[in-house]
């Protein structure tokens, strides 16, 4: 096969039938790519959004940000978090829908229910998804790890140790609870509140009142943040384990070790539990015993964490792929199906 040309644009490698669609990116990637509906949102350097179509990864827009926190998107517009401000762009053009000066924010946004959540370093900021409009300010502590919201409810980790519960609609405080290290970023099962520490442990809170209801050390830094399938929650953690409590009292349920280091918390889908690793697969396991359950492979190196979206057809995976002596290319899975969430029944 003759060599080619210094400068000659370098093919893609060839797909694995994992991958719907892959198409040649310009630059390395800025944030973890996003789907958004019909649309497949990146950013890559030296400062670039653009969305592509989820069908067929042909790309519809380009415009020049540089975002400073992971990108978030509803179902009409991307909100990238750059230059002191917060910056709603129409999912369909591109556009500018809206722009708001937030000051540099210290966390990622949350957008959820018409609502996002800003902080910087010393506010917090409660604005119309729609139109930008800011509801409540407050003054906050430092915050680096995004908030939840449930109902009515906002919980917010901050860097002073606590985790804070604040009514959604006026920014007022309703309970606080302090850990042993630095909250992480929460996740809202029913009535609780799971959240890792920076004291290498998990706890589990009422969502109602804050009240500590069991705390399982790992002995390792959590990474990323937990996921549960409602009757389980799983953490992955620096010492390359991935675990299973019970969600009703914080006993360990399964532990399984992975031959490399996450790159960030599991998540899952139905009874799979998925595992991102640096290399070039996703592993798969069952969240009843933690027995693999088959692996999404890629055809080159995952250049960052990718984005995950479920639907009824199963769960498609977003990637940008590459290096600095290879294309970037940003790919598409078909969608994996999980396995049951439960056990089958015995036949009779």
């Amino acid at each position: 096969m003759p060599t080619a040309l210094p400068g000659t644009p370098v093919p893609p490698p060839e797909a694995p039938p994992d991958v719907l669609w892959t198409v040649t990116i310009e630059a390395a990637p800025a944030t973890s790519p996003i789907i958004a509906g019909e649309h497949v949102i990146i950013s890559h350097q030296p400062g670039v959004i653009a969305a592509h179509r989820v069908i067929n990864g042909e790309r519809i827009w380009k415009t020049d940000l540089v975002p400073e926190q992971p990108l978030v998107a509803d179902a009409t517009m991307v909100f990238v978090a750059s230059g002191e401000a917060i910056h709603a762009l129409r999912l369909s053009d591109g556009a500018v829908a809206w722009r708001a000066p937030a000051g540099t924010l210290t966390a990622p946004l949350l957008v959820q229910g018409g609502w996002v959540i800003a902080a910087n370093a010393t506010r917090l900021i409660a604005l119309r998804a729609a139109d930008g409009t800011a509801v409540w300010t407050v003054d906050a502590p430092a915050q680096r790890e995004a908030a939840a919201i449930s109902g009515e409810t906002l919980f917010v980790p901050s860097g002073d140790g606590f985790i804070r519960a604040r009514d959604l609609r006026t920014g007022n405080p309703i309970w606080e609870h302090r850990l042993k290290g630095q909250p992480g970023e929460p996740l809202v099962v029913g009535d609780s509140l799971i959240v890792s520490g920076s004291d290498k442990a998990l706890y589990k809170l009422s969502a109602a009142t804050g009240e500590e209801s069991w705390r399982y050390s790992v002995g390792a830094n959590i990474r990323g943040p937990a996921a549960t399938d409602g009757e389980r929650v799983f953490i992955t953690a620096l010492d390359n384990m991935i675990r299973a409590l019970d969600l009703g009292n914080g006993s360990l349920k399964w532990q399984v070790g992975m031959n490399f280091r996450p790159l960030t918390g599991p998540a899952v889908a139905g009874g799979t539990v998925f595992i991102t690793g640096p290399g070039t697969e996703i592993t798969m396991l069952q969240s009843l015993n933690g027995t693999r359950a088959g692996k999404i492979s890629f055809p080159a190196k995952l250049a960052i964490t990718p984005g995950m979206e479920e639907s009824e057809y199963g769960v498609a995976i977003v990637a940008i792929t590459g290096g600095l002596e290879e294309s970037w290319n940003l790919l598409l899975t078909r969608p994996v199906r999980a396995v049951p969430a439960t056990a089958p029944r015995p036949k009779k």
